[in-house]
């Protein structure tokens, strides 16, 4: 009986964080990267305003990818400077930029170089830099499950 009751409690809290404004007005939290980005190394990049963002592989980048496979792109991602390839299953790129409170601002590019700032599939802010086992539990918890509840964020 214990068990049903937590989680019964533990449905309910994330019912309610993912409805609360706190979850639904987070992207007056984010940022986007400045200018051009600037491969710096590896999978780092340099915004224009000093921002370190880095490049997330595909895997950590499902959810916000289109349904259905894009169309080979000549000039793809032409406000970022470095080589990167074009994946048609993968288009759209994820980057991260940790945020000095211990998330991170998110931005995902579309080819065409713009950034997707509405609908289920855009950058959000995220309370949980997911950054090694911690932050990777703490971003399913406060960002990932609240997401699933509800994905109509405000501006």
């Amino acid at each position: 009986m214990f068990f049903v009751i937590l989680i019964v409690i533990l449905a309910v809290s994330l019912w309610l964080m993912g409805n609360s404004k706190w979850h639904l007005e987070r992207n007056k939290h984010n940022q986007l990267p400045k200018g051009s980005l600037s491969l710096v190394e590896d999978s780092f990049y340099k915004d224009e305003a000093g921002l370190i963002w880095e490049k997330q592989p595909h895997i950590k980048n499902k959810f916000h990818q289109p349904d259905t496979v894009s169309k080979k792109v000549d000039n793809p991602y032409p406000n970022i400077i470095g080589t990167l390839e074009f994946d048609q299953k993968n288009p759209n790129l994820k980057f991260l930029s940790k945020a000095e409170k211990g998330g991170s601002f998110e931005a995902i590019v579309q080819p065409n170089g713009t950034y997707l700032t509405e609908g289920v599939k855009q950058g959000t802010y995220n309370y949980g830099h997911p950054s090694g086992f911690i932050g990777t539990m703490t971003h399913v918890f406060l960002d990932v499950i609240p997401h699933f509840i509800n994905s109509k964020y405000r501006s």
